[in-house]
């Protein structure tokens, strides 16, 4: 079955985009994974398209990176996880 639209890939990092957007060699990037080359491969057939999203909107950043509590407090509510109030409360004697 055909794709219809590009599938698109959010991600917080300019440097990552600039290179999956330009195909000419980089010096940097020449021992770069070879699923970054297949990835481009897509970009170039327009099956994917890499987009930018800042840091605070990037929901896997809460699994990867350390973040500022306000920060952190925004990505878990747009996942929809709520605090905890007490974990002692649950508990039954």
């Amino acid at each position: 079955m055909p794709q219809e639209k590009s599938t698109k890939i959010y991600v917080d990092n300019s440097s990552v985009i600039a290179l999956t957007k330009n195909p000419v060699f980089h010096d940097r990037s020449k021992y770069l994974d070879t699923r970054f080359h297949y990835l481009r491969d897509f970009i170039t057939n327009k099956e994917v398209e890499v987009k930018y999203v800042k840091t605070q909107y990037q929901v896997a950043s809460i699994f990867t990176k350390p973040l500022k509590y306000d920060v952190f407090t925004k990505i878990r509510d747009l996942l929809g996880v709520m605090k905890q109030s007490s974990l002692r409360g649950d508990v039954e004697n």
